[in-house]
């Protein structure tokens, strides 16, 4: 059975409600479109605002990113009351692995985004060192 289902993320857009008419403008919701960002460049993916069940047929969300290997896509919705986020996606027909590897990156991604720019705001210099080979960041920090 095709199927788009919610997902509950550790992700959390604070101050959502000084923003809930216009979440585009908001820092956190920003660093999150970073990290889909990140992760559709290290797969080939688009970002877009819907995804898509195993049939075709469309849901709206916030954003989403799609993939040559997962063009059904992943979705992220923001509580505009809460600022609680979750992911949204059809894991039928074999996807629930992929989408739950995409979703992680999406999270690790957000949690070193914060941290850089938590560190930049306390006045540390960080740099980002990409390892090509490991396909890993190393985040370098110094006052």
């Amino acid at each position: 059975m095709s199927n788009i289902s919610w997902y509950e993320s550790s992700i959390n857009i604070a101050k959502v409600r000084t923003y809930s008419s216009n979440i585009e403008a908001n820092p956190c919701f920003q660093m999150l479109r970073r990290s889909l960002e990140i992760v559709a460049k290290e797969t080939g993916g688009k970002l877009f605002n819907s995804v898509t069940d195993s049939i075709g047929r469309a849901t709206d969300c916030d954003l989403a990113v799609t993939f040559p290997t997962f063009t059904r896509g992943i979705g992220v919705k923001v509580d505009r009351n809460t600022g609680q986020v979750a992911f949204l996606y059809d894991q039928s027909g074999g996807y629930e692995q992929l989408a739950h590897k995409i979703t992680g990156e999406i999270t690790q991604n957000y949690v070193s985004i914060a941290l850089i720019s938590a560190m930049k705001s306390l006045g540390y210099k960080v740099e980002e060192e990409n390892d090509e080979q490991r396909e890993t960041v190393r985040l370098v920090g110094s006052i």
